[in-house]
């Protein structure tokens, strides 16, 4: 039997290699010990490090309990009343990063979620429970934002933000803060990033949210001001956020009406899954009262194609991460000026 701890765990600031197990109720944020009973739809879990680890069955995972509301994986929570830890007590894993709760779909591609029985959670020396606590503020500084959304999971979200940063980095000698603001947490986005070349990087983890799915508007924003601030505190002269998921859940719209991530904003990249939805993209802004400058990407699909179809049907130029006169033309535009409630 192996113990993992789960990557979604390193906001605590109590945890030790050997916590110990307490049974009571189990609220968002709250970390807890897991024994792995019948591997399903994750065979491996993120350790702190990074690095994938196969679990078996009788190993121990330290995770993190909390929502996920994914459209293309797992869908699950908590109880409203928090989640009763007891010895024994079935939970499920929803999400490589560590994330348990009660599973409530998973598609049919991935098959069922991988079980667990719960050994109770997680406490310091003294049995008190081990928890992520949301590092929030009040307002965000002006430091150069560029968010990089998608219309789904795994659209190339991370590809075309890393490439942004390496441009940026590479090519203009900007000291590049990178950052995920939502979606679930997983280790493994942050460092493809930081790898980039970023001179800095944080994500919602490390602000003490596993997850940004089921929290408050308020707690996700006030989390992404934290980490703007923090990576501006760390010297970054301009900052590159992805939003995990799609545009609709996670928080994400609460992230983009916020007036002062929206006055440092200068692009809002979106990632879409095909041509259409640059379109239904687009129109989600409106309807919603974005008013931070879109920018298309090109979907992963054939490149010539999707530029003729989105030209002709909307009349923009779309972005080729892979294409660097692509990025220097979007990088040149950063560096206006954006006018308040340009579009």
């Amino acid at each position: 039997m192996s113990t993992v701890i789960a990557s979604c765990t390193r906001g605590a600031q109590a945890l030790t290699e050997r916590p110990t197990a307490v049974e009571g109720t189990g609220r968002a944020g709250d970390l807890v010990i897991a024994r792995v009973i019948r591997v399903g739809a994750y065979p491996r879990v993120e350790n702190t490090h990074g690095r994938d680890v196969r679990i078996r069955p009788g190993d121990e995972i330290v995770g993190v309990l909390g929502e996920r509301h994914s459209t293309t994986s797992i869908y699950g929570g908590l109880p409203e009343g928090g989640l009763p830890v007891t010895a024994g007590a079935p939970a499920d894993l929803l999400a490589v990063g560590g994330v348990i709760g009660t599973a409530a779909s998973s598609p049919a591609s991935l098959g069922p979620a991988t079980a667990l029985e719960l050994v109770g959670l997680a406490a310091d020396g003294q049995g008190r429970v081990i928890s992520l606590r949301p590092r929030t503020a009040p307002s965000a500084p002006a430091t150069p934002v560029v968010f990089v959304g998608g219309t789904a999971a795994e659209v190339g979200k991370t590809t075309f933000a890393s490439a942004l940063v390496h441009q940026l980095a590479a090519r203009h000698g900007m000291r590049v803060g990178v950052t995920k603001l939502a979606g679930t947490g997983r280790l493994r986005d942050l460092l493809t990033l930081a790898d980039a070349g970023a001179h800095c990087a944080a994500d919602f983890v490390d602000a003490g949210l596993a997850t940004t799915y089921g929290h408050p508007a308020d707690t996700v924003v006030g989390a992404a001001r934290h980490l703007v601030g923090r990576l501006t505190e760390e010297g970054a002269e301009i900052v590159v956020a992805e939003l995990g998921g799609d545009l609709w859940g996670a928080g994400i719209p609460g992230i983009l009406r916020d007036p002062g991530l929206a006055a440092a904003a200068r692009a809002l990249v979106l990632v879409p899954s095909d041509t259409m939805a640059s379109l239904g993209a687009d129109a989600w802004l409106t309807q919603n009262g974005i008013t931070i400058p879109p920018v298309h990407g090109v979907p992963h699909r054939n490149v010539l194609a999707a530029r003729e179809r989105v030209g002709r049907g909307m009349g923009v130029e779309l972005v080729d991460p892979h294409d660097e006169d692509d990025l220097e033309r979007l990088i040149a535009g950063l560096r206006q000026p954006v006018a308040a409630g340009a579009r």
